[in-house]
């Protein structure tokens, strides 16, 4: 049985989002995404920002998680960008074979 995983990735400009996401679903490194408007606030070298971010929830398997992080980073314009990852499971097991089915 796979590992699964969601992966929070924090962007500021949607045509970023929009690229990563076409080609994670394209190449099959991810099942689904969801995007949601964020307010947000952190500090960067020494100074405290406030911006307008685009949080990705991408659903996958552990598996994947080098091939997704290259191609997220070969795109994403923050020196560093946010890339926490969540494992899951779930009772409902065509969820999970969904994810399967869906990715590589």
């Amino acid at each position: 049985m796979n590992e699964y995983c969601m992966i929070e990735v924090a962007f500021g400009k949607q045509k970023e989002v929009e690229e990563v996401i076409d080609l994670l679903l394209n190449e099959k490194l991810v099942s689904s995404c969801q995007v949601v408007e964020s307010h947000s606030s952190w500090h960067w070298n020494d100074k405290r920002e406030d911006s307008l971010e685009y949080l990705v929830f991408l659903k996958t398997k552990k598996s994947l998680l080098r091939e997704i992080y290259r191609v997220i980073k070969d795109i994403h314009t923050y020196d560093c960008f946010e890339f926490a990852v969540f494992p899951f499971s779930s009772c409902n097991d065509e969820y999970l074979e969904w994810i399967d089915r869906e990715t590589k």
